[in-house]
């Protein structure tokens, strides 16, 4: 017992020096200009990485022009032995086209996931709200960690 208290102090200790932080904290104080967004796509998720979009905005630095393209695709993945549906297969693919003065780069995320059919129709317009609110996020996340790379 009393080897696993000294080892739990030691470790805590050997992490606090050694100047550990978590990957995504400087996430944040990445800001970028951009001076226009060209949305094509899904208008519903479009609008959620454009919100995501907007902590990052400020009107220093470098000028970017993004061109987004996203596709929302929801099929039926799974159906009972009546027929009714049992749950859908849910893919999105955004391409984003980042574009200067002195750079063209095309980005290309897709994201997949399988929803359940709820019986009640509300619940499930909310729940498939929510995922594409965190997928817009996680998308912006991945854009931001590809586009310090490309400084």
């Amino acid at each position: 017992m009393l080897k696993k208290i000294i080892l739990i102090v030691f470790c805590l200790n050997f992490l606090q020096g050694c100047g550990f932080t978590p990957m995504y904290s400087t996430n944040n104080q990445f800001k970028i200009n951009i001076e226009k967004i060209d949305f094509s796509g899904d208008w519903e998720l479009n609008n959620f990485i454009e919100d995501s979009l907007k902590r990052y905005k400020t009107n220093e630095g470098i000028k970017y022009t993004l061109k987004i393209n996203t596709i929302y695709t929801k099929n039926i993945a799974t159906k009972d032995s009546a027929g009714n549906t049992d749950t859908y297969q849910i893919n999105i693919d955004t391409n984003i086209n980042v574009t200067t003065t002195d750079l063209n780069k095309n980005f290309f995320f897709k994201e997949k996931y399988t929803m359940e059919n709820f019986s009640d129709e509300l619940s499930q317009k909310n729940y498939e709200r929510s995922n594409k609110i965190n997928i817009a996020n996680s998308i912006i996340n991945k854009l931001m960690m590809q586009m310090s790379f490309l400084k």
